[in-house]
């Protein structure tokens, strides 16, 4: 089995060495192929991507792509693995994510795609926003397709999906800024029921920086347009209560310092 992980890059030196060092020293029961997908970065980022082009399981392309969902989908149209996943320059996986994937995906063989636990860490790698963590573990300890269509409780460098899957829903539309991964998710949805696994996968930074920093609220406002898309009447309200009810939270911990 092998696993083909792409991680977009734009001016991500910051962090850059902890996300490839986190796909690298993952061990297990599976080949691993890593394509990292550089826009065009200038603030030093590709002395790092040079370093690590020089690894056997590494691919470094570098070519200008036009958004961020673009590039993850040039970076899968090389991958030839039986498991795909991406994870940002900023985030990074937890240590033996790699090998859990492959044991829930063989103990649950009719499934195409899965979710594990992601927690939420600063700049310097501490855990934040516990009680978000919390929240999303608890509405997804199973998996249930209306729930997902009322509210996005999934952790993108979380989830995970055989490369079959992908090759029939499309890839990312790169139509959507900032949400192309639910609509992704909801297009999984649609082929396979997801696998709910109960451990920790990977970490989501945010420090300030991230679009889920910065721009929060035309995220949640994007996602609420996906779902109207898959939706009935009832549970496009919930995803709408479910919208107000997020972006009164955030701006709330937006203010805590």
């Amino acid at each position: 089995m092998k696993i083909s992980v792409i991680t977009p890059v734009l001016n991500c030196k910051r962090f850059l060495r902890q996300t490839i060092e986190s796909v690298l020293v993952q061990t297990g029961d599976f080949e691993l192929e890593y394509i990292i997908k550089d826009g065009g970065s200038d603030d030093g980022s590709q002395v790092i991507l040079e370093e690590y082009a020089k690894h056997s399981s590494v691919t470094v392309i570098s070519k200008k792509d036009g958004s961020l969902y673009d590039a993850i989908n040039q970076g899968f149209e090389l991958a030839t693995g039986d498991i795909g996943c991406w994870i940002n320059a900023d985030d990074f996986y937890d240590l033996g994510a790699f090998q859990k994937v492959v044991l829930g995906f063989k103990q649950h063989p009719e499934r195409q795609w899965l979710y594990g636990r992601c927690n939420i860490v600063d700049d310097v790698g501490s855990e934040i926003r516990a009680p978000i963590t919390l929240y999303k573990n608890l509405i997804g300890w199973y998996y249930v397709y209306r729930m997902l269509l009322c509210e996005n409780y999934l952790n993108q460098p979380a989830t995970f999906w055989k490369m079959d899957l992908w090759r029939k829903v499309g890839a990312l539309s790169t139509k959507y800024r900032i949400a192309a991964d639910y609509h992704l998710w909801l297009k999984f949805a649609q082929k396979s029921k997801a696998i709910a696994l109960h451990q920790n996968l990977a970490h989501f930074r945010r420090c300030g920086e991230s679009i889920s920093d910065n721009q929060f609220q035309s995220q949640f406002k994007e996602e609420l347009e996906i779902a109207k898309l898959y939706c009935g009447s009832i549970t496009y309200a919930l995803h709408q209560l479910n919208y107000w009810k997020t972006i009164t939270s955030y701006k709330l911990l937006s203010q805590i310092k």
